[in-house]
């Protein structure tokens, strides 16, 4: 009876353990089938046929649109976008996997901040791609970022971003939890902005002409590593060379904060009556920059380039044959590269750019300032006696006698001598 029992046991445990293992089996394909896409991807679509995309939150909305080959600010006027950034995101998106399938309902959805638009903080950020047609190819809704802490549940607002909640677009309301935080979503169109500016290497001149009669000099050097001197010097003035120095690197690697319409009225930008500064470089590049009014932290500047560049090389008196056709390849490649650098910079001529008051305001110095100060001639002290031991008396000098003013004292007349007797 007790080996009857015993089996019957068994076959249970079996039993149980073959719906068990059924039951997993079930569970992790139905995850794998409403997690991923068939090729186990969040978004299914053409990596090279996205030509816009469009970032949109409860308030602001950003779109980046391809054209002729080049992605563009739609809300900056068609100012280039910087290509690096556009291309990593829409790789991210078409490379990005889910890390878990996360069930919730409809009225959880705001927790997650993935809930449709309109419905205030609750609301997610809204990354759509579409190409030809302005047709969708595919859409994503990011919610709440996911953190992660050891010492520190995340439900307790405490951790590091670690991943960030998404729900798809197309109709399944699927939720999942990413390992991408997407800090680099945003909806500001300048942070999407292409950032390259002149580049002024090797200024051999700087001239300031500003509004008002202080702000108008000229500094200058004869060689690269040389000395600047002030133009047109007047008696008692000496240039300061560090201050110098320091303005001529100013735009070696240049920036801007962000950039305006090309149609911006001059009237509000300060620019129908602009200061302005002229660089010339030892490469034969001239910059101009016209300096609009301030506006908050930011100066409007609009900047012309032009360049004369030889056609050809001029081979030193003592050069020898044997290194002339290394100099000339040499010379073709160096203007190869500033040939196409005045290609580029000349492209920046179109609108102006805000650049910060920092930057400017040093160009916009008074001539006075760039001037060695001179030290003040000390004023003349007078010798005090040294000081005696703490709680002793002044030393004693010599006192002057005073000179008498009244009637000298009578003074005694000695007695006569008497005659001596015979």
């Amino acid at each position: 009876m007790k080996g009857k029992q015993l089996a019957i046991v068994l076959v249970l445990l079996v039993a149980l353990g073959g719906v068990a293992l059924f039951l997993t089996q079930r569970n992790s394909a139905s995850w794998s089938n409403t997690a991923t896409t068939s090729s186990g991807k969040v978004l299914d679509f053409q990596l090279n046929d996205v030509s816009r995309v469009t970032i949109k939150e409860s308030d602001a909305e950003l779109n980046l649109v391809k054209r002729d080959d080049v992605w563009k600010v739609k809300e900056r006027a068609d100012y280039p976008a910087d290509f690096d950034k556009v291309s990593a995101l829409i790789r991210k998106l078409w490379e990005l996997r889910p890390v878990q399938d996360v069930k919730i309902g409809p009225s959880q959805l705001g927790r997650l901040q993935l809930a449709e638009a309109g419905q205030g903080t609750s609301t997610g950020t809204l990354l759509d791609l579409k190409g030809a047609s302005n047709k969708r190819l595919a859409a994503l809704l990011l919610g709440k970022k996911y953190l992660k802490n050891s010492d520190q549940p995340a439900a307790e607002g405490g951790g590091f971003p670690a991943g960030r909640f998404i729900m798809g677009q197309d109709g399944s309301n699927r939720v999942f939890l990413v390992s991408e935080t997407f800090d680099e979503i945003q909806t500001k169109p300048e942070q999407w902005l292409n950032r390259d500016f002149v580049k002024v290497e090797s200024p051999k001149s700087i001239a300031v002409t500003g509004t008002t009669a202080g702000v108008n000099w000229k500094i200058a050097r004869d060689a690269a590593a040389g000395p600047w001197k002030l133009v047109d010097a007047k008696a008692g003035e000496e240039l300061d060379n560090s201050k110098a120095s320091g303005l001529a690197s100013l735009f070696a690697a240049g920036n801007f904060v962000d950039v305006l319409p090309p149609d911006a009225p001059v009237a509000e930008t300060g620019l129908d009556k602009p200061s302005t500064v002229r660089i010339e470089a030892f490469d034969n590049f001239v910059y101009e920059m016209r300096i609009g009014k301030l506006n908050g932290e930011n100066y409007p500047v609009l900047v012309s380039v032009k360049a004369e560049l030889p056609k050809e090389r001029i081979p030193a008196a003592d050069e020898k044959p044997e290194d002339k056709a290394k100099l000339d390849q040499e010379f073709q490649a160096k203007q190869k590269q500033l040939t196409e650098k005045l290609a580029k910079e000349q492209n920046l001529q179109a609108r102006p750019y805000l650049i910060v008051k920092s930057t400017i305001d040093q160009l916009l110095k008074d001539r006075a300032s760039l001037m060695v100060k001179k030290e003040a001639a000390p004023s003349p002290t007078v010798a005090m006696p040294p000081a005696g031991p703490k709680g002793a008396l002044p030393p004693k000098y010599p006192v002057p006698t005073p000179l008498r003013t009244g009637p000298s004292p009578s003074v005694p007349l000695p007695s006569p001598r008497p005659p001596p007797r015979k």
